[in-house]
């Protein structure tokens, strides 16, 4: 292995403790929507990411968790509030970094792990607007991407004998 496998693979457990701790937070943060120190746990989880995700060239990653983290400074800073609509781009964020990372994980790159309806349902709180997230099945695919998953990926059925 050599030193760029072993900085990505770090940063890979890092990111997935880091995301255990901050479902905990948004978890909590339903509970205590104003509280300055889960925002700010929050924002760290994200913010570090962002930087290493942009050290090690993983641009969608990136992307995801820079939006992310300009909407986390505008809660802890008292600019926005968090809301439903908030609470589930937050969490779909984080459902999105958490596929980006696994298929990082599985293939050494980001793929085609969908996120750009995160970003846009991210901006669009940002401008307060109302987001419009698809609903997701339970691995993070929207109802596109599981009508247009290539043929050798969907499970082949088969008939008893």
């Amino acid at each position: 292995m050599d030193d760029m496998d072993e900085i990505v693979q770090e940063f890979l457990v890092e990111s997935y403790e880091n995301l255990d701790q901050l479902d905990s937070d948004l978890v909590a943060l339903e509970q205590q929507p104003e509280s300055r120190e889960l925002l700010s746990s929050v924002f760290r989880t994200i913010h570090t990411i962002k930087g290493t995700s942009g050290f090690l060239a993983f641009g969608r990653l990136e992307a995801v968790a820079h939006v992310g983290e300009n909407l986390l400074a505008r809660l802890r800073d008292g600019q926005l509030v968090m809301t439903p609509s908030t609470t589930d781009v937050l969490l779909r964020m984080v459902d999105t970094v958490r596929a980006l990372l696994t298929r990082i994980e599985e293939t050494g790159v980001e793929g085609d792990v969908e996120v750009d309806l995160v970003v846009t349902a991210i901006r669009a709180v940002l401008d307060g607007e109302e987001p419009v997230l698809p609903p997701v099945d339970g691995a993070g695919h929207t109802a596109d991407d599981v009508v247009a998953a290539p043929a050798d990926l969907v499970p082949a059925v088969v008939e008893p004998a």
